[in-house]
């Protein structure tokens, strides 16, 4: 389990040493063209993208005894994540669609933790449909829970991936490091709480991420 401060750190410098060598890469090509004609030479761009993936989603990785729990409404949560992620170019052409319910969703997180887990469920989705499409985003009290349920209708998942999704470097992606849905399953893990997933292949995918609820009516509206 990736819940160590110190490997946190580490995986933060490598992080910083790969984007050097990245911005030394570009910088060589921009100077000599040429270079790009060479054998190895688009192998060793693209090897050292994806190191720097891996590296960058390592470092964000801060759990168990790391958490800073607060009293949210997860309603507002999930409109602020909606809203942040939304505002990225690459997602011009992707619609969020939200059902949130009348009354408050009250539960304890880490907010910079569990949004970088939202983050990497709706990337997911918008990758899957080719970043053009509709993603919905349900939340509601279920069996004395929250659960929050991000649907797409992309590509799906392979019948032969679904027992292994969560696992380390396990991806659809032909570039996908395969590790956004472990760190995922940490984070929520961390919070007591839990991540399902369904799919029908080329019919699209539901993730449900259930947390336990702080079950306290003090928190005011926020819609």
């Amino acid at each position: 389990m990736l819940n160590n401060e110190y490997y946190s750190q580490v995986f933060h410098e490598m992080k910083n040493s790969v984007t050097l060598i990245s911005s030394y890469l570009q910088l060589i090509e921009k100077k000599h063209p040429e270079i790009a004609g060479f054998d190895y030479w688009v192998t060793s761009k693209n090897e050292t993208a994806r190191l720097r993936t891996i590296t960058t989603e390592l470092s964000q990785v801060k759990l168990g005894s790391q958490l800073t729990l607060e009293p949210v409404d997860l309603r507002e949560f999930i409109v602020d994540c909606c809203r942040g992620f939304h505002c990225s170019d690459s997602q011009e052409g992707i619609t969020c669609a939200l059902t949130l319910p009348d009354t408050p969703l009250p539960a304890r997180i880490d907010a910079k933790q569990l949004r970088l887990a939202m983050i990497n469920l709706l990337k997911n989705s918008c990758e899957a449909m080719d970043n053009q499409g509709l993603v919905e985003v349900e939340a509601l009290l279920e069996n004395g829970c929250v659960a929050v349920r991000i649907r797409d209708s992309g590509c799906g998942i392979p019948p032969a991936l679904m027992e292994k999704i969560f696992e380390p470097f396990v991806s659809t992606k032909e570039d996908g490091s395969g590790l956004g849905l472990n760190i995922t399953r940490q984070i929520v893990a961390a919070h007591g709480g839990t991540i399902t997933a369904s799919s029908r292949e080329r019919q699209g995918c539901t993730f449900t991420v259930t947390l336990p609820c702080m079950h306290t009516t003090n928190i005011p509206h926020p819609l």
